[in-house]
């Protein structure tokens, strides 16, 4: 009898040890699609932010009186995003991002063995926070062109344009806000990514 139970003990044991490994390779499994899903979300969001901000160019028609007696001057106003520097360094940097991310998401995919996994995710946890601070940089320095643009500075006596190129402005906001959002999912990248090396410890 103390014979069969030590077996039936043995058994027990070995199956709460597949049970085991098989959750932690199912959570592992799920990691893992979820960062493929984010990987493609942060492509797309770069993608639209680069193109929207790279494409962004608007002319508009504007009187200018030099002396009230005579009649105002029509003069053309373009505003195009590489007249700002600080918007060609929003557009290089998204750029940069969505190839990045494409990359990342070839190499994962044909990564199979677990030593290689370890350092894959070493490397692109990294790489992943590198590519957000440059992508946050980016985004500080478009902003603030962009509120100078939207309010003007009274102390440098800068006016704004906002009111006089509208639709640039909106699609200015528009590539900030969708560039903002993949930014943030680089941070998620970097929390799982930094989860990951945790639980392989």
């Amino acid at each position: 009898m103390d014979g069969v139970q030590g077996k039936s003990d043995d058994v027990g044991e070995e199956a709460r040890r597949r049970s085991t490994s098989g959750g932690g390779g199912d959570r592992r499994g799920m990691r893992s699609s979820l960062e493929l899903v984010l990987r493609v979300v942060v492509m797309g969001f770069t993608l639209v932010a680069a193109v929207v901000g790279g494409v962004n160019k608007e002319t508009e028609v504007v009187a200018v009186t030099i002396v009230d007696t005579l009649p105002p001057l029509h003069l053309p106003v373009t505003a195009k995003r590489y007249y700002m520097s600080a918007f060609v360094y929003f557009v290089v940097a998204n750029a940069i991002a969505c190839f990045y991310a494409a990359i990342s998401l070839v190499v994962l995919s044909f990564t199979t063995k677990k030593t290689t996994q370890n350092n894959v995710t070493l490397a692109l946890l990294i790489l992943d926070l590198i590519i957000m601070a440059l992508l946050f940089s980016a985004n500080g320095a478009a902003a603030a062109v962009g509120l100078i643009g939207l309010h003007g500075n009274s102390h440098v006596n800068w006016n704004k344009v906002c009111n006089v190129v509208e639709a640039f402005c909106r699609h200015s906001t528009t590539a900030f806000v969708v560039s903002m959002l993949g930014s943030f999912v680089f941070l998620w990248l970097v929390l799982l990514g930094t989860l990951n090396l945790h639980k392989k410890r």
